[in-house]
Formats: C-alpha cells, sequence, structure tokens
C-alpha cells in the first residue's frame, strides 16, 4: 500500500485549480485549462446522471453547458488517501449560473498518479435538489 501522505495538501490545491480553469465564460479556454486534467481514454464523469468516458466526451459534455457565467463558493472540500497513491476529494458548495438561483452541488473526484503529478480518473457532479 502507497498512501500518498500529502493527500490534504494536493486535494486542496486541486480543488483551487480546477475550479480556476472550469469557472472562465469561455467555452474554448476553458477546454484548455482542464485538459491536462483528464486522460483521454481513463477518466469517467457522471454529470446529473449522464456518464461520459475520456477526455474529448468530457471537455464535449462541458462545452455543451448552456450558462454562460458562473460564480461558485465552495463550502467544505474534505480529502482522503487511497491504497494506490490516489486522492479522493469531495467537494461541497454553492454555485450561481447565469440568473438561475443559487443551488447546492456536491462534486466528487478521484485523483489517480500519473509521473509526478495526477489525473482525473474519477469525477461525479449533482446538484443538490430535492424533489418531491
Amino acid at each position: 500500500m502507497s498512501f500518498n501522505p500529502n493527500f490534504e495538501e494536493i486535494g486542496t490545491a486541486f480543488v483551487q485549480h480546477y475550479y480556476s480553469k472550469f469557472d472562465v465564460s469561455d467555452l474554448t479556454a476553458r477546454s484548455q485549462g482542464l485538459q491536462d486534467l483528464y486522460d483521454p481514454q481513463n477518466s469517467y464523469l457522471t454529470f446529473e446522471g449522464n456518464q461520459v468516458r475520456g477526455r474529448d466526451q468530457i471537455l464535449q459534455k462541458f462545452s455543451n453547458l448552456t450558462f454562460k457565467t458562473i460564480q461558485r463558493a465552495v463550502t467544505k472540500t474534505d480529502c482522503q488517501p487511497l491504497a494506490d497513491g490516489s486522492i479522493m476529494v469531495a467537494v461541497f458548495g454553492q454555485l450561481k449560473t447565469d440568473e438561475d438561483p443559487v443551488q447546492s452541488y456536491n462534486q466528487f473526484f478521484i485523483l489517480k498518479p500519473n509521473g509526478s503529478s495526477f489525473y482525473i480518473a474519477n469525477e461525479i457532479f449533482r446538484l443538490v435538489l430535492h424533489d418531491m
């Protein structure tokens, strides 16, 4: 087993970096900023229940999002080390897109070691909606 002793520091820095690249209004800049974080074949994204695999499909999914602006407040980031050196990251917060009301969200990542850095192996995003 090879737990990463710096899991908290790495996970927290990752979240700041990820959102600095995602929360831009220019879709081309978003794709360019995020592309190195995903593996061409071995990254999975489940976004509001829809799953895609691989860098190109993930970036395509992001380019199809309809909002123009996003404001985000991260409430809490929790990180845990995994036995293979990966890091699990859970993000809880609120976001506002365009003129929509503020929504709570949860986002989860598994960061896999890739040489001296990491890539996003798994990502799940859900708005916290309470349907009756």
